[in-house]
Parts: structure tokens; C-alpha cells; sequence
């Protein structure tokens, strides 16, 4: 069972989940600000939220260009079929993967691909030498990132 489940959700908490969701660090105060409720009463529903599993941590968006690493990439990975592996090819993998500090995250991904990576380099050449590594386990593909923005997983909707 999943833990919304056990946990009745409504609508404040949506929207709280979507302040979160813009700005992590916001304060209770701006948080009850924008929903409609006092601090206390925002910390309970936080709180309880935390609890619940529905909330399960808080993180940064980190700036890449700020830390000398002006290429921000998307890679696309996809295991070789016909290779055989001396191990599970996970475990090769995500050694690798948790072990390079150009690597801000990963997901393993079901479907057509095995892997979405997400990777930030100081120079071009750092960023091949990344992706010769990869390519001895299978399939790379690379996509410089032009712009993000993070709108959250929930958000309020708007009209269309």
C-alpha cells in the first residue's frame, strides 16, 4: 500500500506539495502564505506528510556553470545484448556511475534504454573520457542540456 494511500491527501497539501516542489526551503510562513493557513498548521501538515513517506527528503538544484562545469549533459546508456558480462551488468555499472564526481544523478529506466544519466563537465575532453568508459559496456548517448527549469512533479494546474 502506498503511503498517499494511508494518508489522506487533499487539496492545501497539494498545493503545499507544489510550493515545496518550486523551492524547497521555503518557510512555513510563506508556505501557509500562499495556501491559506498559518505556520503551525503548515509545519502539522509537513510534518505529517514526512511521516507518512509522502515527503521523503529535500534536495538543491546545484548550478553547474557556478562550479566550473559548463557542460551539463543528459546521457542515454543501453547495455550491450550481445556482450556477455563477467557480472550482472548493474553491477558494473553503477560502481562506475556513484563512483565519478562528474555524475550528479542516475536512474535505471525500463523500456527501450537501461539507464538515464545526468552528468556535468569542466571540459570537453573529461566529458569523452566519461563516455569511452560507458561505451565498454554498451550504448551512449550524449545531450548537452540548453536549459532547465524545475517545475516541480506537482504543481497547481493552470488553464489551458
Amino acid at each position: 500500500m502506498r503511503a498517499a494511500d494511508l494518508l489522506k491527501i487533499d487539496e492545501t497539501d497539494r498545493k503545499i506539495l507544489a510550493a515545496l516542489s518550486r523551492r524547497g526551503r521555503s518557510s512555513y510562513k510563506e508556505i501557509g502564505d500562499a495556501v491559506g493557513l498559518t505556520r503551525p498548521a503548515v509545519r502539522e501538515r509537513i510534518l505529517r506528510m514526512e511521516e507518512a513517506g509522502v515527503i521523503s527528503g529535500y534536495s538543491a538544484d546545484i548550478d553547474t556553470d557556478a562550479l566550473g562545469r559548463a557542460l551539463h549533459v543528459m546521457i542515454t546508456f543501453k547495455f550491450d545484448p550481445d556482450r556477455k558480462y563477467e557480472k550482472k551488468p548493474n553491477d558494473l555499472l553503477i560502481p562506475l556511475l556513484r563512483g565519478c564526481a562528474d555524475v550528479l544523478r542516475f536512474w535505471e529506466i525500463f523500456g527501450e534504454l537501461d539507464f538515464l544519466i545526468e552528468a556535468a563537465f569542466s571540459s570537453k575532453d573529461a566529458m569523452h573520457t566519461f563516455l569511452d568508459r560507458l561505451r565498454e559496456y554498451g550504448f551512449v548517448r550524449s545531450h548537452l542540456i540548453a536549459m532547465t527549469e524545475n517545475t516541480g512533479p506537482l504543481r497547481e494546474q493552470e488553464p489551458v
